[in-house]
């Protein structure tokens, strides 16, 4: 087994795989452009080989495992999916692991990859992608354990600012405040478009990207998610939302409905830019971060607002004002109620201090019925 290079500058792969009928070396080659190209092709009919053999070894290099094992299996990965992994892969795994043996991998190699990294949430997302590659790798018999599923140390979060609780707006009184500035300054502008789907419809920002007049019932209020868009290999598209659940009906609030009212009907894409084309992610996104200039007519500053806390958001009002947990998570399109709770709902201090007046409130009142409380 060999890689050389050729006189044409292109390089061949030589792979022997046992004898043949006659007893010659079962010989085959491969002729490839690059020497990474060739080293691929040299790993690849071993690794076909022992995989017919039930018998997979270890001793496959992570980058080659990637590239001829992992993707092929991971056809189907939604594209916002897989662009996380590939930009978790290309800036944190490869080059911790890139040549190393997969069987070599093990919770120090790991712990060094995670400590490497800038931020702990970096280092989470980079985790996790290394857990979903070495998993496959435990599936298909090559190594025993998956080390990136132990418990690790993680780099310190970024610092915020003393009092800061996050940039989610958590009650539907501050939702309203926002969107009437919103129609008084941007009527019918992206910007406006963006925040009120997200913030009262609770949709992925590819969902909000992705959504279409089509989708959308103004009669019975309702908008059929059934669109995303995002940006994946070959730049951004409309695809399939992220998971069959996603696929979903969502109600349209009556203060979002006046303003889609306002809107259309239309027809294509409800957000889009200044040339009436669908905005990409990244460009709402940006559309978004320009807000940040701006203040209330009465003076307050408008909420640092973005495409992920718009939903984060939403949930969180959902909360507060009473909805049932499980109504939530089927308008959020999450297949488990324990994501909704767990990854969405941010609650703050002053939503803590309303919850204790509103649990006064109602002790005063049983106070008042039951007579007064005795002491001792």
């Amino acid at each position: 087994m060999a890689v050389r290079r050729l006189k044409s500058g292109k390089w061949i792969a030589d792979v022997v795989e046992g004898r043949r009928w006659d007893g010659k070396p079962d010989r085959r080659s491969e002729t490839c452009d690059t020497k990474a190209k060739a080293r691929k092709a040299e790993v690849r009919p071993l690794l076909q080989k022992e995989r017919g053999r039930n018998r997979i070894s270890g001793k496959i290099s992570f980058s080659d495992f990637v590239d001829e094992v992992y993707w092929p299996q991971k056809q189907h990965l939604h594209a916002n999916t897989r662009q996380g992994y590939e930009r978790d892969i290309r800036r944190y795994l490869m080059p911790a692991f890139g040549g190393i043996e997969i069987e070599q991998i093990d919770r120090f190699a790991v712990q060094r990859m995670i400590s490497a990294c800038p931020t702990r949430k970096t280092a989470q997302n980079a985790r996790g992608t290394l857990s979903s590659i070495l998993l496959l790798a435990v599936e298909i018999g090559m190594i025993a354990v998956n080390p990136a599923g132990f418990r690790y140390q993680y780099p310190e979060g970024r610092r915020r600012p003393e009092g800061y609780e996050g940039d989610w707006i958590t009650t539907f009184a501050e939702h309203r405040r926002l969107l009437y500035h919103l129609a008084r300054h941007h009527p019918g502008e992206d910007v406006e478009r963006i925040v009120v789907l997200g913030l009262y419809l609770g949709l992925r920002k590819d969902e909000n990207m992705g959504a279409d007049w089509e989708g959308l019932d103004l009669d019975a209020a309702e908008l059929h998610v059934r669109r995303a868009y995002t940006r994946g290999k070959g730049g951004a598209h409309v695809t399939a939302p992220k998971t069959p659940k996603s696929v979903r009906t969502v109600p349209v609030m009556s203060h979002a409905l006046e303003r889609v009212r306002a809107w259309g009907p239309g027809a294509g894409s409800i957000v889009v830019g200044r040339t009436g084309r669908r905005l990409s992610p990244e460009t709402g996104q940006k559309r978004l971060k320009a807000l940040v200039a701006e203040s209330y007519d009465d003076g307050p500053p408008l909420p640092r607002i973005t495409m992920a806390t718009l939903r984060h958001s939403f949930a969180t009002a959902c909360v507060n004002a009473g909805v049932e947990v499980t109504l939530l998570s089927a308008i959020m399109g999450h297949r488990d109620i324990k994501t909704t709770m767990r990854c969405y709902v941010r609650q703050k201090s002053a939503d803590l201090h309303r919850a204790i007046e509103t649990l006064d409130t109602a002790a005063n009142v049983e106070n008042a019925d039951g007579g007064n409380v005795s002491s001792g």
